[in-house]
């Protein structure tokens, strides 16, 4: 687990699959990867935390949830995170944060779109955010696999959510964290249907999201 996050791997690149949403959103989406501990060497222990931009202009983030007429799919437009790892070669405090503004859903319907942003559903005049910030990182048998559990807020309402993730390290510094995840809409306060049409409970959320290694700005002398 620790070689995903290794300055080799970060060389090569993070072009991924990170898979899980439930939290997925909302996928989707506030969001924060927090490791298990790994010691880090002296060398390493002091070094600066290497950042990461997330590009939405090139990612995408969107929901998908069955129903008795037609299957519901919708994209989020308008969101921002960040991509912080403190100590390369280890997962140890390693954070993802996803933040995404309800408002910015569409799913190409505006009759759709308008019951959706109601206060039956995402209600986005009270609540303009879906979050989530990750607590624990998992590895697994296969060092490209991890599963990442996290704090998805929707509705006001957090829920501990878990993604499985898959990163292909081919490319450069720049990649793409693919996730998915599943949450059950009646959790989040969310318990009725459309008008003479019945929604299923569980959403599926799906992130493609555009990775690029921040490149420090050195300092000019005085």
């Amino acid at each position: 687990m620790s070689e995903l996050f290794s300055e080799t791997s970060i060389k090569r690149g993070f072009k991924g699959r990170f898979k899980g949403f439930c939290c997925g959103v909302g996928l989707l989406i506030s969001v924060t990867f927090a490791g298990q501990a790994q010691t880090a060497t002296p060398a390493t222990k002091h070094a600066p935390t290497v950042k990461f931009t997330l590009v939405p202009a090139k990612s995408k983030i969107t929901f998908y949830v069955s129903s008795s007429l037609s299957d519901i799919q919708g994209t989020f437009s308008s969101w921002h995170g960040t991509l912080k790892i403190p100590v390369l070669g280890s997962t140890d405090g390693v954070s993802l944060m996803l933040n995404i503004s309800t408002d910015s859903m569409t799913t190409g319907s505006g009759v759709k779109d308008g019951v959706i942003k109601g206060k039956d559903f995402f209600n986005v005049k009270e609540f303009p955010s879906i979050t989530f910030v990750s607590t624990k990182v998992i590895p697994t048998s296969d060092p490209s696999k991890f599963q990442v559990q996290g704090n998805f807020t929707l509705r006001g309402v957090t829920k501990l959510v878990t993604l499985d993730a898959t990163l292909n390290k081919d490319g450069t510094v720049d990649g793409l964290i693919h996730g998915a995840l599943s949450f059950d809409r009646r959790d989040f306060g969310m318990t009725k249907n459309m008008p003479f049409n019945k929604v299923a409970d569980t959403v599926k959320v799906t992130l493609d999201i555009d990775v690029e290694r921040s490149v420090p700005v050195a300092r000019t002398a005085k």
